[in-house]
């Protein structure tokens, strides 16, 4: 009550949330998040190649740490590769940010080295490696992708 004219006081409106505010961003970021998750589950852990089909934009570049380049049957290839390597492959997102139309995620995975990798015989040996990647999203597919790996550490554990 406004103690000057004996009327009570009238509180300022509500706000309003914005269509696009913070809450369409959240649900943006965790949609996007999902999409990357899918390369990492479906396709690497769970072995179904024929999603990359549906995931990875046509014109899909993907930059590896020593500067090469690949395209989406370079990166089919290259998923290919490492999965008759390591056959029981999991692979476990640890972490994931998403801003704007990029994601980055903290990942490791484990498998048994069962078949030819980088030039090396099957050792038949448990290994682990990480990495970090960055991809970016682009009309609901992945469109680029930035990858760095501890290469080192996984071959210190093939020799």
């Amino acid at each position: 009550m406004n103690h000057n004219t004996g009327r009570k006081r009238r509180s300022p409106p509500a706000p309003t949330r914005s269509r696009r505010g913070p809450r369409c961003g959240r649900v943006r970021d965790q949609e996007l998040k999902r999409i990357v998750h899918r390369y990492y589950h479906e396709v690497l852990t769970l072995r179904h190649l024929d999603v990359l089909e549906g995931l990875v934009a046509p014109d899909f570049v993907g930059h590896d740490g020593a500067g090469g380049l690949m395209d989406r049957y370079g990166l089919r290839e290259a998923a290919d590769m490492l999965l008759d390597a390591f056959p029981d492959l999991i692979v476990t997102v640890e972490d994931q940010i998403a801003e704007g139309n990029r994601i980055s995620t903290r990942w490791w995975a484990s498998g048994t080295h069962a078949g030819t990798f980088a030039g090396i015989s099957p050792t038949g040996r448990t290994v682990t490696i990480s990495g970090i990647d960055i991809h970016r999203v682009e009309r609901g597919r992945i469109a680029e992708l930035w990858e760095e790996l501890d290469v080192a550490s996984l071959l210190a554990q093939l020799l």
